[in-house]
């Protein structure tokens, strides 16, 4: 319809909420709205993660997970299914460090709603990567394996449709590194912390004593 001139504008094939968690790739107009998705959630967890480490104290720390998120939110937009793997495993892996962590009384896992949330989307980035390849196949008729043309009108257009193709090519030799470095330093973590909780166990205060003094008769 499109090619035809018959519809100016696409519909996605789902509403918002089933797009978001579990997308329908239909055509290529699915492809390029699941591109967006992708990287948007990435570029919002890298931004929220690296200042909440920077606040912390953590800065290289929040540096490494700020452009390892950027970088992913790049693979995926540009349909990279490595990228989408390797991001998912490196949330759902510190997530389960984090659980680790609550079990241990050392720390919080979060609110659970917002890193369920986040969960759900980076895996619907990785079903929805993996989906679209068959419209990249090369039997695929040209007018149907065509992508819809990304525009570049605004700021966040330029942000989301520009910028990946330009980085990405050079930018994944920077991405896998950096996120196998972040998985190892994850599954590390998650390894030793047993034995530093044996080595220096969280001391709990016991609580504070109360009298009730009254006066005397």
């Amino acid at each position: 319809m499109q090619t035809l001139g018959l519809a100016s504008t696409p519909q996605p094939t789902d509403g918002l909420f089933k797009r978001l968690f579990w997308p329908t790739i239909e055509n290529q107009y699915d492809v390029d709205l699941v591109g967006q998705q992708g990287f948007w959630i990435c570029f919002i967890i890298a931004v929220i993660s690296t200042v909440m480490l920077i606040a912390t104290g953590q800065l290289l720390i929040g540096l490494l997970v700020g452009i390892t998120y950027f970088l992913a939110g790049l693979g995926v937009r540009e349909r990279s299914i490595a990228a989408a793997v390797l991001i998912f495993a490196c949330y759902f892996l510190d997530r389960l460090s984090s659980v680790e962590l609550m079990i241990l009384g050392s720390a919080g896992v979060g609110n659970p709603f917002v890193v369920s949330v986040a969960t759900l989307l980076l895996f619907s980035n990785v079903r929805a990567t993996i989906l679209s390849r068959k419209w990249w196949a090369p039997e695929t008729p040209a007018d149907i394996g065509e992508l819809p043309e990304r525009t570049n009108t605004t700021f966040f257009d330029k942000v989301a449709n520009s910028m990946p193709p330009a980085v990405w090519p050079k930018g994944r030799f920077v991405f896998y590194p950096l996120a196998g470095l972040l998985l190892l330093m994850t599954v590390l973590g998650m390894v030793s912390l047993p034995f530093m909780q044996r080595k220096h166990p969280v001391v709990q205060k016991p609580p504070s004593a109360t009298y009730d003094v009254s006066p005397s008769p």
